[in-house]
């Protein structure tokens, strides 16, 4: 078994690491003045006690992060930020945009204008460029504006990890940058702490933040999903229980966060060479979705979190996309606060679903290159295709893909259209492809069926249960990760509560055409028990287990 026969193009797919490889960060953050909070004792014990790299804010290692910058315009106008950088001019009560396009080039112009100053620097063109949202899914807009790394903050109240995981690694597939994650442990106003000495002393405590079955599942799905680095928000100071706790080798002792973090940069050193994370289904999104996460919290005239950009009035093609990745992410909560806070929210960050982690999200606008690197592409959105674009779309076809498109979009393509006989579903062979057509017009209720075949078709595993997956290929194995995000609930002040009856069993059958030679579980080291292509496996809940599958 080779990489080649599952990823078409490793040149547009292959993760860009720095030199070095994955990093994982530990963020010292700064007080309000700007210094910095680590102390020499804190630098060695994170160096002792091998919990990453230190990441002082807004640095992370040679490039300058702005962090939530979708969120800080859409919401925080007058506010300042961490820095003490005033935010001005930001939003849509005073910039009142005409269009789509004309919302993009306002939050470009603000966010190059605003972080031109110390200490971020930033400027069109500027190289080491990090950007990193929250509650919006801007990630292709800072690829496509020349960010070299773009990514997303995910714990706090944020819902649906998996979606940002999505938008991160199509859009650094789709620009040429780097995926990076980054962990908030604030949740509903409370920060996980065990510090003795707390640094905040009205909302730290060791029962606030999330669990850490949630910062372990996270750093899984970051890491085997392509990211270049993971900052653990705070770490230095999470990591340790305080100056007057030592180890007998002097260093600070390790809190429980520590531990987790300590054992997950060991997985990631002891398995740096994971392949390359393999999605099948590449969702081709409106370039201009503007698409937000619960991003407006204070709804101004006109301004609500689930218009377009927090603003415009959704168009057909705008509630499509909502609708699609509702169904996609079930349960997630994924536009409003309402949904978010009506469930134990973190049974929202992460979940299971039956799709697993097979895709990536790009945009309409994207290259040939990119376009056919992936064996699917599903068309989603308020799209208004140019005739480029359109001839782009038509190529992918004839060179081999499958193009999913809703009977929306068939205007534009005259030649699809003229195969059409007006089926609820119609597969069309084009060259070497095929287009697959449903109905009816910006409806998803058939993607469903249309999404699982090719699943089956394009991933060589099949689950006897729903869990959270990811495959990673390298020549000569596959990896899958499976992560059971179920039976952990953790709400706001309150300990974390293990439903032990929420593992799962599963039955886990390679379908491809290899011959096993062995199977290896790369986390905890168990035995594997296989038969023939079968491997049977316990999940237990708010837990993984990474499985090798490696071939004669």
């Amino acid at each position: 078994m080779k990489q080649s026969d599952y990823i078409v193009d490793p040149r547009v797919w292959a993760t860009r690491y720095d030199e070095g490889g994955f990093v994982s960060y530990t963020d010292f953050g700064r007080n309000r003045h700007g210094e910095s909070v680590p102390c020499a004792l804190a630098q060695q014990s994170i160096e002792q006690h091998k919990l990453g790299a230190a990441f002082y804010a807004p640095f992370d290692g040679e490039k300058t992060v702005t962090g939530e910058w979708g969120f800080a315009f859409l919401n925080l106008d007058g506010h300042y930020s961490a820095f003490d950088l005033q935010l001005r001019n930001a939003g849509w009560i005073k910039n009142k945009p005409k269009n789509d396009e004309e919302a993009v080039a306002t939050m470009r112009n603000w966010l190059f204008g605003t972080f031109s100053v110390p200490p971020y620097n930033i400027a069109p063109g500027a190289s080491g460029m990090g950007s990193i949202n929250g509650h919006t899914l801007f990630e292709h807009y800072a690829a496509s504006w020349g960010y070299d790394y773009v990514g997303a903050e995910i714990g706090e109240n944020i819902a649906c990890y998996q979606a940002h995981m999505a938008f991160t690694r199509g859009a650094a597939r789709q620009y040429g940058c780097k995926p990076i994650m980054y962990f908030s442990n604030w949740n509903q106003c409370t920060i996980g702490t065990w510090e003795t000495q707390n640094s905040w002393p009205e909302n730290g405590l060791p029962t606030g933040g999330h669990s850490m079955s949630l910062l372990k599942r996270a750093y899984m799905m970051s890491y085997m999903g392509g990211a270049v680095s993971f900052t653990f928000e705070a770490g230095g100071r999470l990591a340790f229980y305080g100056t007057d706790r030592l180890t007998e080798d002097g260093l600070l002792e390790l809190s429980p966060y520590g531990q987790a973090m300590q054992e997950l940069v060991a997985f990631s050193k002891r398995n740096s060479d994971i392949g390359i994370n393999y999605t099948p289904i590449g969702v081709a999104l409106d370039y201009y979705h503007g698409l937000a996460l619960c991003a407006v919290l204070e709804e101004g005239p006109g301004l609500r979190h689930d218009k377009a950009f927090g603003y415009f009035k959704n168009t057909a093609g705008d509630e499509m996309t909502r609708d699609f990745f509702k169904n996609l992410y079930a349960g997630a909560g994924f536009f409003t606060w309402e949904d978010y806070f009506s469930q134990a929210p973190e049974q929202m960050h992460q979940l299971n679903t039956p799709y697993g982690d097979t895709h990536d999200v790009i945009t309409h606008t994207a290259s040939q290159k990119v376009l056919n690197s992936y064996p699917v592409l599903v068309l989603m959105g308020d799209i208004a295709f140019t005739p480029e674009e359109v001839g782009r779309y038509e190529a992918y076809v004839e060179q081999g893909g499958t193009l999913v498109m809703n009977t929306a979009y068939l205007p534009y393509f005259e030649s699809f259209r003229a195969e059409y006989k007006g089926a609820a579903r119609q597969d069309i062979p084009s060259g070497e492809g095929t287009v697959i057509v449903y109905g009816p017009d910006y409806s998803v209720e058939a993607l469903d069926a249309i999404l699982k075949e090719q699943i089956k078709k394009h991933i060589p595993f099949t689950l006897s249960d729903e869990v959270e997956y990811l495959v990673n290929v390298k020549d000569g194995s596959l990896i899958l990760t499976l992560i059971n995000n179920e039976g952990v609930t953790k709400v706001y002040n309150e300990d974390p509560v293990t439903d032990e009856s929420k593992a799962k069993t599963l039955t886990v059958t390679y379908t491809g055409d290899a011959t096993i030679k062995q199977v290896k579980e790369l986390y905890y080291g168990e035995a594997v028990n296989l038969s023939g292509n079968t491997v049977k496996t316990t999940v237990p809940a708010g837990d993984y287990r990474v499985f090798e599958f490696v071939f004669e």
